[in-house]
């Protein structure tokens, strides 16, 4: 009994001790956390997502390790991680590593209480090792080392920027021409837009009409990064890229299955954007579609006569396989099929021209290994495009006309491409094949009676180009010189164009028996050489590479070029014969790179210089009619440019604000040969980035330029245009909402409104444009 009593008293003693409702409450969610962890089960789920501590962006192909228990594993697209453990425990420790990205070592006990792991960005990458994911390296780095800009998906995923055309404005080195239909192209370092190659995921997206492609149909939700080559000395891509190479890198993987964006805007803008991905194993398919349109007027003009139309429509559709994937299900040995088709309706009311565009494209590229060849890649193209053009010419001062000008044109081309190790030598060897084929009508009213003129032909043009790099790498050294190489490369082009199938106006057998053509058989071959050299070090605090490289280059006049010379708007201009341009470049870079990692302000900062200078032959030169996408050439015997560009970056708070300047400085030896190119550019870029907000302040100042355009009247003139400073901003915010994705974004461009017109068409004036997005 007394033992009973004793008992009780122990019991009625702890229930005076028991805590209230509010600490007990505290208690039980405490033990809810921690039971689960102290008793592990023998068998263990661990998933989450990985983001960027800043953006709040996901984080694909992070490497995720527990060394104790030998697993690893990967994050997926949008950033999600799952896999299973045996026998853990939770003071094991799971490593978290990506090239980018600080490393992270998280317990299991602290992986378990999150759901989002936020990782923070680097200053300086981790040096190429083996835990470099294959999607991080350069498809350029096959080529000479030369000025490489890379703008990953990190810096403008989130921005807001209204298309790929506005993203590379803030580039100082490169210039984006918007004409009045809507394409935008690109200028590097003062070269024409035709010099520029366009590369989508290695495959050139060029128009084989006029080597020009419309940079705004990137949609830049499906990009992981521009790679940008700057300059002349580039031998692997051919002579089209006479003054520099973009090659667009796709994502692999998207992180979505359906996605619509909605786009208003200034000039009754209206573009709508539909995207739909699927992926089955190794399987990937996507389909992008983007309408676009918009109308301008002239404001000085009478109803009737003011406005300007544009519509267009782009197509875009892709097959791809993996035949074998690294572990972060990035492809080794793949093959793609990609077709694309745009169209494009122009109207400009005032001076009576049109144009309408049919361009179609269907390529396939296989790259990685076959049986016993390693490093193979094979890419093929046809594309067929139709164009309809109504131009105003003028037989004399007095006496103008429409020509309305008829165009098809349809193209193959091939390359091959094989890499080869031998110790410390690296080798690259390509063969290239195009074939091009232009049938085009000229009818023109009033009929002109002076001179017969060429009615109907048949164009085609055969180019077959070989190509051969070697690298010499000497075994790696210390960190503080980590790379060191020597480069020489050697390019074989020969291009054979003919006539076939002449018709022409105001025919007489004399007339007939005298004329050569209105492109005579050329048979152009030339051979270019370049060298290069390359070193780099990395101490982990710091970076820094430089690079030396000298070498000719060429580019052959395409087809439609060589039937639009000024001559064919304007017979009493005088024109001579469009010729092969040359190019003899010389360049020197430098970059260096400072990170301070536990520094509480600035972060880290970034120093890029590089001089070069050009001198050119038979330097080819533009006209243009404001308000009309359509261009007549002619040619200068020599030409020449030098220049310096220059850039910083300043990293504050761990890269949660990065200030850029950048400024660029070209000293041309006749600015109206290099026309609509301005001389100097300078840049300053504030971006911020905190729990998903992205902001970034853009102002820049151009030179002036001076334009050779075309008149109404039908003559030709010069204009200086004078030098622009204006601020652009964007803003953008992401929101989950589960499974589907809501984004919002602003662009404001040209905010100081410094509006110029030339020729009656008003140019840097404000623009808004709003976008809405949903994404599942």
């Amino acid at each position: 009994m007394n033992q009973y009593h004793n008992s009780l008293n122990r019991v009625i003693f702890s229930f005076q001790w028991w805590p209230n409702k509010q600490t007990m409450r505290i208690i039980f969610l405490t033990l809810l956390l921690i039971l689960p962890v102290a008793i592990l089960p023998q068998t263990l789920v661990i998933e989450g997502k990985i983001k960027d501590a800043n953006t709040h962006r996901e984080i694909p192909g992070v490497t995720i390790t527990i060394e104790e228990l030998d697993v690893q594993t990967y994050t997926n697209p949008t950033g999600y991680f799952q896999f299973t453990v045996v026998k853990p425990e939770p003071e094991m420790l799971v490593t978290f590593q990506h090239v980018a990205y600080d490393t992270l070592q998280l317990s299991i006990e602290d992986v378990l209480t999150r759901k989002t792991i936020y990782l923070q960005e680097r200053v300086i990458p981790i040096p190429p090792v083996t835990v470099q994911p294959i999607e991080d390296q350069l498809e350029i780095a096959s080529d000479l080392p030369q000025t490489v800009s890379v703008i990953d998906a990190r810096i403008f995923d989130l921005r807001g920027f209204l298309d790929a055309g506005d993203l590379l404005l803030s580039d100082h080195s490169i210039q984006v021409d918007e004409d009045i239909s809507g394409k935008k192209t690109v200028s590097i370092r003062g070269g024409n837009p035709d010099e520029v190659m366009v590369l989508y995921n290695g495959i050139e997206m060029n128009s084989p009409l006029d080597n020009i492609y419309d940079i705004s149909l990137i949609d830049l939700a499906d990009v992981s990064r521009f790679e940008v080559i700057k300059g002349s000395n580039t031998a692997l891509y051919g002579p089209e890229a006479f003054s520099g190479v973009i090659n667009v890198v796709p994502k692999a993987q998207q992180d979505y299955n359906i996605r619509f964006q909605q786009q208003l805007g200034t000039y009754q803008t209206d573009i709508k954007r539909l995207n739909l991905y699927r992926n089955f194993n190794r399987f990937h398919a996507a389909y992008n579609l983007k309408l676009n349109n918009w109308q301008r007027d002239y404001p000085e003009e009478p109803p009737g006569f003011r406005r300007l139309e544009n519509s267009s429509e782009h197509h875009t559709a892709s097959l791809a396989y993996n035949f074998s994937e690294t572990p972060q299900g990035q492809p080794i040995t793949s093959l793609g099929i990609l077709y694309v088709r745009s169209l494009l309706d122009y109207q400009n009311h005032r001076v009576d021209e049109s144009v309408n565009n049919a361009n179609n494209m269907i390529s396939a590229r296989f790259t990685g290994h076959m049986g016993e060849l390693r490093n193979l890649t094979i890419t093929g193209a046809y594309q067929w495009l139709d164009e309809n053009q109504t131009l105003r010419f003028f037989d004399s001062p007095t006496r103008p006309g429409n020509l309305n000008r008829s165009i098809s044109d349809d193209s193959w081309h091939l390359q091959v491409q094989k890499g080869f190790k031998f110790n410390h030598l690296e080798f690259l060897g390509g063969y290239q094949v195009q074939n091009f084929r232009l049938n085009f009508t000229d009818v023109r009213t009033p009929l002109g009676k002076e001179a017969p003129s060429l009615e109907e032909a048949r164009l085609e043009r055969r180019h077959y180009g070989l190509v051969g790099i070697a690298k010499f790498i000497p075994p790696q050294q210390l960190s503080l010189l980590r790379h060191f190489q020597f480069n020489l490369s050697s390019r074989y082009d020969k291009v054979v164009d003919f006539q076939a199938q002449p018709r022409l106006e105001n025919t007489s057998k004399l007339a007939l028996a005298n004329f050569q053509g209105i492109v005579p058989k050329n048979t152009w071959e030339e051979t270019s050489y370049k060298f290069a050299t390359y070193i780099s070090g990395n101490t982990g605090r710091s970076a820094y590479n430089a690079f030396f490289n000298i070498g000719t280059n060429v580019k052959f006049p395409t087809l439609l070029q060589q039937i639009s010379t000024r001559k064919i708007l304007s017979p009493e201009s005088g024109t001579t014969e469009l010729l092969p341009e040359k190019n003899l470049s010389m360049e020197i870079g430098f970059q260096y790179t400072r990170a301070f990692p536990r520094a509480p302000g600035i972060y880290g900062w970034e120093f890029n210089a590089n001089a070069f200078r050009n001198s050119y032959t038979n330097k080819v030169r533009s006209y243009f009619l404001p308000g009309t996408p359509i261009a007549v050439y002619d040619v200068v015997p020599s030409a020449s440019m030098e220049g310096i560009e220059t850039k910083q970056s300043i990293y504050f708070f761990r890269k949660k604000m990065t200030l850029e300047f950048g400024a660029s400085r070209y000293y041309f030896s006749n600015p109206a040969i290099f026309s609509l190119r301005s001389n100097y550019k300078y840049i300053l870029n504030v971006m911020i980035d905190q729990a998903g907000y992205s902001l970034q302040l853009f102002a820049f100042k151009e030179g002036k330029q001076v334009a050779q355009i075309r008149n109404p009247d039908g003559g030709f003139s010069q204009q200086t245009i004078p030098e622009n400073t204006n601020i652009n901003l964007y803003f953008s915010k992401a929101f989950d909402v589960k499974n589907i994705k809501l984004i919002v974004n602003a662009s404001l461009q040209n905010l100081l409104d410094d509006t110029y017109q030339l020729a009656g068409l008003p140019l840097r004036d404000q623009r808004y444009y709003f976008t809405l997005g949903v994404q599942y």
